[in-house]
């Protein structure tokens, strides 16, 4: 688990890998600069500011689900399970009725 220990707003001052997207974050642009605990080792790294804004909004990321590439992996995830397609009744092997009884 990371422990957060001091977050704040820094202009680069060269190229960083954003420890939530993996994708780069470039010289000389606004993002967060983190000190953390992970296993009683310090580690530092840097944010875009919006994954920094994504995990303070969602729960998920608190605790264990922050980890190095998680929101990458979020959205791969997310994106994964958008392949599922559904199918209209007439392509189905069988045909689908829906019996619903209102009572007045």
């Amino acid at each position: 688990m990371i422990d957060i220990r001091n977050k704040k707003m820094v202009i680069t001052r060269k190229a960083h890998t954003c420890f939530a997207c993996i994708e780069e974050i470039e010289k000389g642009k606004s993002s967060v600069y983190v000190n953390a605990k992970e296993d009683e080792q310090r580690i530092q790294f840097h944010l875009h500011e919006e994954c920094n804004k994504t995990i303070v909004k969602d729960q998920w990321f608190t605790g264990s689900g922050l980890y190095h590439g998680c929101i990458k992996n979020a959205k791969d995830r997310l994106e994964g399970s958008s392949v599922i397609k559904f199918s209209s009744d007439e392509e189905l092997p069988f045909f689908m009725k829906f019996n619903i009884e209102v009572e007045v």
